[in-house]
């Protein structure tokens, strides 16, 4: 892993998040920006291998091995059945995406190593807490990295809500869902933390300072927002940016596992982003509730309260 100070020499660029930060959004506003290759998430999806898909991952735990029921209930669901159908098709006809049975911290790394012919600039979007313990994973290459925050009020009912609207074909009622259950595999009560430790990480390693960009400024005002963090990368911005193409087909040019190009963004979790056209403003102040009568359990308390801490520190250094 590597870094320059030189942006001329930087054609990789890390967009590294915690969940709902409108990263999709972010990434699809990329795909728009002249000679720029989007990849999405190959270190979660590698993650994903290692946990979700795991068969000996935490083996005998109650919660995990219910996890890998709801897991078996849907893939065999004909609904899902359908949509793997057309995922191995979509596979068969792109060199853009792998299967994610085949994705793998090894492969990100050749991969993102391996140099674009097509593209001048490499922007790849990827979870926090994948990256974390597998460092020596990130390509050798010269590389910028960017964090996107949220408040963790906004973050953790976000977070909760797409939870229990895509983990289980049945939505589970708010008061009901508890995350240690529906998402056993995930760390998702110190996503803060591991966001923060990662920040700092890589400004010792680097030696520079990654740019911190708080979701709520870059939807607020985006037209503020992303020309100062495009001048600060050194890559030339266009007002056109500001605005792209609502259509999703736009996907298919992606990198990554095809369950995270093609499968994830037609759920509820990225269905939004995935169709979107610009940067919706935010629905109220920074740190509210953004729907109306889902107010935080007490383990959503719990997690928002860890985070706070690491939220602010991240908040101050933000552009803006």
């Amino acid at each position: 892993m590597t870094d320059t100070s030189a942006a001329e020499q930087i054609r990789t660029y890390f967009v590294w998040i915690v969940p709902r930060t409108n990263s999709t959004a972010l990434m699809k506003c990329m795909t728009f920006v002249d000679d720029v290759r989007v990849w999405m998430e190959p270190y979660f999806a590698s993650y994903f291998n290692e946990t979700f898909y795991n068969p000996n991952y935490r083996k005998g735990e109650d919660v995990v091995e219910k996890m890998r029921e709801t897991l078996r209930k849907n893939e065999a669901s004909e609904t899902m059945k359908q949509l793997r159908e057309d995922l191995a098709v979509k596979i068969a006809n792109s060199s853009n995406v792998i299967d994610q049975k085949l994705i793998s911290y090894a492969w990100s790394k050749k991969q993102l190593e391996m140099p674009d012919y097509e593209k001048k600039l490499v922007f790849i979007k990827d979870m926090s807490f994948a990256i974390e313990n597998h460092l020596e994973y990130l390509p050798n290459v010269p590389s910028h990295h960017t964090f996107l925050i949220r408040h963790p009020l906004e973050m953790y009912i976000s977070f909760q809500e797409s939870v229990r609207m895509r983990v289980n074909f049945d939505v589970i009622p708010w008061e009901e869902c508890r995350l240690e259950n529906e998402v056993p595999f995930m760390p998702f009560k110190d996503f803060y933390k591991i966001h923060y430790e990662l920040w700092k990480v890589l400004s010792s390693k680097t030696g520079s300072e990654p740019i911190i960009i708080d979701s709520y400024d870059l939807c607020s005002q985006p037209e503020v927002i992303l020309p100062k963090w495009f001048e600060k990368l050194g890559v030339p911005f266009k007002s056109s940016y500001l605005e792209w193409d609502a259509s999703d087909d736009v996907i298919q040019h992606w990198k990554g596992s095809a369950d995270v190009v093609f499968l994830e963004t037609q759920t509820y979790l990225l269905q939004k982003a995935s169709k979107s056209s610009s940067f919706l403003p935010p629905l109220g102040p920074r740190g509210s509730q953004i729907k109306s009568g889902l107010t935080p359990t007490p383990e959503l308390k719990q997690c928002i309260e860890a985070a706070t801490p690491f939220y602010k520190e991240m908040y101050e250094k933000r552009l803006h």
